[in-house]
C-alpha cells in the first residue's frame, strides 16, 4: 500500500512512450536516414564522375600523333582502300563512258578530301596524304580542268562533259602502255604506303 513513507509510488505504465523520448528516437533514425542517403549519393556520384575520367583519359590514350582514335583511323584507311579499288578497275578497264561509274569514283573522292582534313596539319602522314590529294586534284599539270575539277564538280550529275571522258579514257590507256610509271600506278601506290601506316598504328 502506498503511504507517506513510499514517495516513489507505482511504476509508471507510460515510461518509454513519453512524447519528448519518442521525438528524440525519431530525430536519432532521421538522421541516420538522412546520412545514410547522403552517403549513398555521394558514392554514385563518385563513381559516375570516375566513369568520366576514364572515358576521358582513354581518348587521349588512344589518340594518336595524328589526331585521331584508332576507330577513326579505320573509317579513313577503309575509304581509302574503296578510293583505290576504284583506281585498279581503271586500270583494267575503259570506263570512260560509264557514267555510273565515273560518279561512284566522284563521291569516294569527295570522302577521301574530308579524311584529308581529319589529320594534324604538322604530322608527317597529313603532309604525305595531301601531297597525294594535290597530285590527283591538279592532274594532268598545266590544265585548266583537271581531273579533281571534274571529280568536284561533277559528282552525281546524270551527263559528264566530253573532256572528262577522255581524260579517263587517256589514263587508262596510258595503263596499258607502260603500267609501271602510269599515274594510276603511282597514285595506287602512295594509297597503299598510306594505309600501311595506318594498319601499324595500334
Amino acid at each position: 500500500m502506498d503511504s507517506f513513507h513510499n514517495p516513489v509510488g507505482p511504476k509508471d505504465p507510460y515510461k518509454g512512450y513519453r512524447v519528448d523520448e519518442l521525438e528524440e528516437k525519431h530525430a536519432r533514425e532521421e538522421k541516420a536516414s538522412t546520412e545514410d542517403k547522403t552517403l549513398s549519393e555521394s558514392t554514385l556520384l563518385g563513381a559516375y564522375f570516375l566513369s568520366l575520367f576514364r572515358k576521358f583519359c582513354q581518348l587521349f590514350q588512344e589518340e594518336s600523333e595524328r589526331g585521331l582514335s584508332t576507330e577513326a583511323e579505320k573509317e579513313v584507311r577503309a575509304d581509302l582502300l574503296l578510293f583505290k579499288e576504284a583506281l585498279e578497275i581503271l586500270k583494267k578497264e575503259d570506263r570512260s563512258q560509264d557514267t555510273q561509274f565515273l560518279n561512284h569514283l566522284s563521291e569516294l573522292w569527295h570522302q577521301v578530301l574530308e579524311d584529308s582534313l581529319r589529320f594534324k596539319r604538322k604530322s608527317s602522314f597529313s603532309s604525305s596524304f595531301r601531297a597525294m590529294i594535290q597530285e590527283i586534284q591538279h592532274y594532268p599539270p598545266n590544265q585548266e580542268h583537271t581531273l579533281g575539277y571534274y571529280l568536284t564538280e561533277y559528282a552525281g550529275q546524270d551527263w559528264l562533259p566530253f573532256p572528262y571522258m577522255d581524260l579517263i579514257q587517256k589514263m587508262h590507256q596510258q595503263h596499258e602502255a607502260n603500267p609501271r610509271l602510269s599515274p594510276l600506278t603511282q597514285w595506287t601506290d602512295r594509297i597503299d604506303r598510306l594505309t600501311s601506316i595506318l594498319s601499324h598504328t595500334h
